[in-house]
């Protein structure tokens, strides 16, 4: 089944604040509602402030990119988001060189986040092998 076609604009209108961007990886990582990591007990509290949910029975704070490819990076989100876009509407991918160039980050922050991004895609393929 192939998933519907969207352009770079509706990308950037999608994905055009880094609040947007978070509500789309929460809802990727807890499709039924926040699941602690440590305890795995399903209630908890949004710090909006911090981006952080605080489980209601351990008190433990998770961030919402914890664990993820966006985990510790000082690159905003929507960029993040729109290199998503790039990779994957490309047959050929994308260079870093065009890519520092389209979202307007420095040419080694680009090939950071090709790297990583690439190690997830193929994390993921391994497991469907």
């Amino acid at each position: 089944m192939q998933a519907p076609t969207t352009s770079f604009y509706d990308c950037q209108q999608r994905f055009a604040t880094e609040q947007a961007c978070l509500d789309a990886i929460a809802g990727q990582r807890w499709p039924q509602g926040f699941c602690c990591p440590h305890c795995r007990h399903d209630h908890g509290w949004l710090h909006a402030a911090r981006h952080r949910y605080e489980c209601a029975r351990c008190y433990r704070q998770t961030s919402i990119t914890s664990g993820t490819v966006f985990h510790g990076s000082r690159v905003p989100l929507t960029k993040w988001f729109w290199t998503l876009y790039l990779i994957s509407a490309d047959k050929g991918g994308i260079s870093a060189m065009r890519l520092a160039k389209i979202i307007g980050v420095q040419w080694r922050t680009a090939c950071k986040m090709l790297r990583s991004l690439r190690a997830a895609i193929a994390e993921r393929d391994s497991l469907y092998r």
